[in-house]
């Protein structure tokens, strides 16, 4: 039987250890796994701590440019009976600077949910005397881009134009057909 498949694929494949049927099945490995970690060069870890002004049993803490194995997520846990969520680790594209960085972001019910002690080295924790995050802050050195408000002032102006001009066609194609 399988000297007349043989003869029948002739043309295709000369010698029978270069044929593949059914019965000689190609077999691969188990495969290649591939793990990719992302690689912070220079890692200089910060903690940002917010806490709220109006109740301070509320507090929220970024954590950035950490390298991956710098970082002990079993103690992002918080005090006893407190509540601590917590994000996965993330990596912030910096377009602006043009790198790239690990950040987790956790927020809890405690003034301390296990900000100081996450890391395995001694980090800079940026306090909120030396760093503010004040809304009004940020709203008074707000500053807008002029050539973004005029393409935005260019488009209003042309779907306004756009809009004249499909009314004054309806409005003739209208007189058109009553006369």
């Amino acid at each position: 039987m399988r000297a007349e498949r043989l003869a029948k694929l002739r043309g295709f494949c000369r010698p029978w250890y270069h044929c593949v049927s059914n019965s000689d099945k190609l077999i691969f490995g188990a495969g290649t796994r591939l793990q990719v970690f992302p690689k912070v060069k220079d890692p200089n870890p910060t903690v940002y701590q917010l806490r709220s002004p109006q109740s301070s049993d509320t507090s929220v803490c970024l954590f950035t440019d950490f390298d991956s194995n710098q970082v002990n997520m079993e103690k992002i846990m918080g005090s006893e009976g407190s509540t601590v969520h917590k994000t996965n680790s993330t990596v912030l594209n910096m377009e602006i600077l043009g790198s790239k960085s690990n950040g987790i972001v956790t927020w809890g019910n405690t003034s301390d949910d296990g900000c100081e002690y996450t890391f395995n080295e001694t980090i800079p924790f940026a306090s909120s005397l030396e760093i503010s995050c004040n809304a009004k802050l940020v709203e008074k050195s707000f500053e807008t881009d002029i050539n973004l408000n005029s393409q935005n002032l260019s488009v209003i102006v042309f779907r306004i134009l756009l809009l004249k001009v499909v009314g004054f066609n309806l409005l003739m194609t209208l007189r058109l057909w009553s006369s």
